[in-house]
């Protein structure tokens, strides 16, 4: 008995200090210096970086295959025909959706659901912003890929759905225009609510209005892939947007972008490593032919200056008859069957010259071809010196050619030349922005008389039928996507779409696509997307 007894005063004290132990173990073993529940606007922040901060894309994908598709360079010395085809770096931006950037997207709609109803009317425009954004990078994700999981996606931690479902893009695309449209009404109501830290929105600086404006500017662009597919509905859209309190882009001051501080986009994969960033022939013809602004902001001269034609000349490596010829734009054939076709072999590249100079012999290296301006892309090219980065999201200028679409269609009531050219002019002038922050090689800022009489010029000119209307909004829709070429790159995304789309642009800012269509293999849309009814070509 005394035994046992000994082991019931043991137990007793081990159950004594076990409780002792645990009691307030969770408020004992919590650090006071961390929130549970993260404040909703500090999570924008990071989801807007994986939104701009993507040198594998820049190099991968746009130097090495968008670009390349869209013919806005070649690589050098061999051509379009090597590495578009097996790259296993394109379309990363679908994995980053679900990884880094919609994750945080939907955390600030959780933190905010949680909250009482009336914090979470205050929190409300927070939400409205981080929709727009999801809205925005999903619609990026279908345009490339067709179905793709959203309503049940990023649900793994409040629902535990680990397999969501695809949504086909008839059912994303309402989800998206719902979602839009519920963004703006909360953007445009009136209120007491909390806002961003400006710190904490690096587009925007947590400016309400201009949220409103560009969830209004993404609805329009995504409706025009309606035109054909339910045109009804895009009207309906178009009509509701052009009523919309929240209006849409007035200036390039409105139009979502990115600017970065001096030490963003520097070396490793921001750069082009030179092998994919000579001018394609085309459209280097076509800006110099057309005395395009943009041409020095796109691309550099070449090396052959009227000094080393003259040194060449008097080393004995041309004729004593030879003639200078001053133009330095020169871009490379864009087809791989052209570079080998003899007159251009012997003109485009990096030529060797061997020279006499006082009376030894000399190899003097001459870079015949233009380069896209590095800096644009890569501010630790040329240089390294000082600049600023810029990511265009959705300009003006892309605004103002959808609507001179709608207009010259009848859809809107508008000055259709009057949207053409103001969409050119915001062109220009957001490319010169771009190129003085960068601060490109021999960067000079346009004059307003060469836009005046560039778009004088009979290819530019807002002049013609109707189709030719639309083939030119086409064309400067296309050259203005420079910067993001993922733009137009769906409609160049398989290599069915390619036997009719060399160096060609959809005539209308919608291009008729595979909506509705599952892909059928990797960021391709389907082999039996139909070709648009107009395909604008830049002229040979």
């Amino acid at each position: 008995m005394k035994s046992l007894h000994k082991l019931g005063i043991g137990a007793l004290a081990l159950a004594t200090f076990a409780t002792a132990c645990t009691k307030d173990f969770t408020e004992t073993n919590t650090n006071p210096n961390i929130s549970k529940d993260i404040v909703a606007s500090m999570l924008l922040t990071t989801s807007q970086k994986a939104m701009v901060d993507r040198d594998f894309d820049w190099f991968y994908e746009h130097y090495q295959f968008l670009m390349r598709y869209m013919q806005y360079t070649v690589s050098y010395a061999e051509g379009n025909n090597s590495g578009m085809f097996s790259n296993p770096r394109v379309n990363e931006l679908y994995q980053a959706f679900y990884s880094s950037i919609g994750r945080n997207l939907v955390e600030i709609e959780r933190i905010v659901n949680n909250l009482p109803a009336e914090e979470q009317a205050r929190w409300s425009q927070i939400v409205a912003i981080a929709k727009v954004h999801k809205v925005y990078t999903a619609f990026r994700v279908s345009d490339v890929n067709g179905s793709i999981p959203y309503n049940e996606a990023l649900t793994a931690r409040t629902e535990a759905i680990m397999l969501p479902k695809y949504d086909s893009q008839e059912t994303l695309f309402n989800t998206f225009d719902a979602e839009l449209k519920g963004a703006i009404a909360a953007l445009t109501a009136t209120g007491s609510f909390e806002t961003y830290n400006s710190s904490s929105d690096v587009f925007y600086s947590g400016d309400v209005k201009k949220w409103g404006k560009a969830a209004n500017a993404l609805r329009l662009k995504i409706a025009m892939r309606l035109s054909k597919r339910n045109p009804d509905k895009m009207k309906a859209i178009v009509a509701e947007v052009m009523a919309s309190p929240a209006g849409l882009f007035e200036s390039a001051a409105d139009e979502w972008k990115f600017i970065s501080t001096t030490n963003f986009a520097r070396g490793g994969n921001w750069n082009a490593q030179g092998s994919a960033t000579r001018g394609g022939r085309k459209l280097i013809d076509f800006m110099y032919n057309t005395q395009d602004p943009r041409l020095p902001l796109f691309f550099k001269k070449n090396e052959f200056t009227e000094a080393t034609f003259n040194r060449l000349k008097s080393g004995g490596a041309f004729p004593a008859s030879a003639v200078y010829n001053p133009r330095q734009y020169v871009g490379m054939p864009e087809s791989p069957d052209d570079r080998n076709l003899p007159q251009y072999a012997r003109l485009f590249g990096v030529k060797s010259y061997e020279i006499t100079e006082a009376g030894k012999k000399v190899t003097v290296n001459v870079d015949t071809l233009s380069q896209f301006q590095n800096r644009l892309f890569d501010l630790g090219s040329d240089g390294n010196g000082a600049g600023q980065y810029t990511q265009p999201i959705m300009t003006y200028a892309e605004q103002c050619f959808i609507l001179a679409e709608l207009a010259v269609k009848g859809i809107i009531s508008q000055d259709a030349k009057a949207l053409y050219e103001k969409g050119v002019t915001a062109s220009v002038k957001a490319y010169d922005a771009m190129a003085g922050l960068a601060r490109t090689v021999e960067y000079a800022a346009p004059a307003d008389a060469a836009i005046t009489a560039y778009l004088a010029q009979p290819a530019i000119a807002f002049t013609g039928t109707n189709d030719v209307l639309l083939e030119k909004i086409g064309i400067q829709q296309y050259l203005n996507s420079f910067k993001t070429p993922w733009n137009l790159g769906v409609i160049t995304s398989c290599s069915a779409i390619l036997k009719w789309a060399v160096f060609s642009i959809a005539a209308s800012s919608s291009p008729e696509v595979s909506v509705w269509k599952r892909p059928v293999a990797g960021p391709c849309l389907s082999p039996t997307s139909t070709r648009p009814t107009a395909m604008p070509r830049l002229p040979t």
